[in-house]
């Protein structure tokens, strides 16, 4: 599933729980994955031709791996639009550039960027490892295993769930807080990390952006 807060059942999560980790991109492939999600996002807006990656422009199969991306958009250092799939079910080229859209277009928390703001953009990816379920024998215990590590964090109840990339730890390095935001972006009152049935799956990310390839 994609957006930003939502993850695919637990069950999948624990099928995949072996798979890669990170793709380990040099400066060169990060910069054309970063060109390509610009591009996206410009073509849109000149209401030109979606872009498809090719294999004459991308060779290696790396990118033709399928991978969790996320794609965040600032503007003057302020979220613009941040959207992903947490999951690898796309090709690695393919998930840049539609949540590269997805951020640019469709957050719902935003309205949709503007030809004026494009030059104002600047665009990190995120690669995500396969989410791995954390265990934890209480609050006490969940809250200290988070900041000691400090991961990309799902969390998730029922129908009930979100997530914060490892990034959003630069912004609430209190763990307390860090779960309490997350708790209130997945819709859950904070007492349901002390409750029965809450699930917490945890990844790492490799992330670059425009700003430092």
């Amino acid at each position: 599933m994609t957006l930003q807060g939502t993850s695919p059942p637990s069950s999948d999560m624990r099928r995949l729980a072996s798979g890669r980790t990170g793709m380990g991109m040099n400066e060169h492939e990060r910069l054309q994955l970063l060109v390509l999600a610009r591009e996206s996002i410009r073509m849109r807006l000149l209401d030109a031709h979606e872009l498809t990656p090719t294999r004459e422009e991308f060779p290696d199969d790396k990118f033709w791996q399928d991978q969790g991306v996320f794609v965040t958009l600032t503007e003057h250092g302020e979220l613009r639009g941040c959207i992903g799939t947490i999951m690898p079910v796309s090709p690695l080229v393919q998930a840049v550039a539609s949540n590269a859209l997805s951020a640019a277009f469709s957050d719902p928390r935003f309205e949709p960027v503007e030809e004026s703001e494009f030059a104002d953009l600047s665009i990190e990816v995120s690669l995500l490892s396969v989410p791995a379920e954390l265990a934890f024998s209480s609050l006490a215990d969940l809250q200290s295993k988070l900041a000691a590590t400090r991961p990309g964090v799902i969390l998730r109840r029922g129908v009930y769930q979100a997530t914060f990339l490892p990034q959003v730890w630069e912004q609430l390095p209190n763990v307390h807080g860090f779960l309490e935001a997350l708790c209130h972006k997945a819709g859950l009152h904070t007492e349901s990390l002390s409750q029965p049935g809450l699930s917490v799956f945890t990844y790492t990310v490799e992330a670059f952006s425009e700003d430092c390839k």
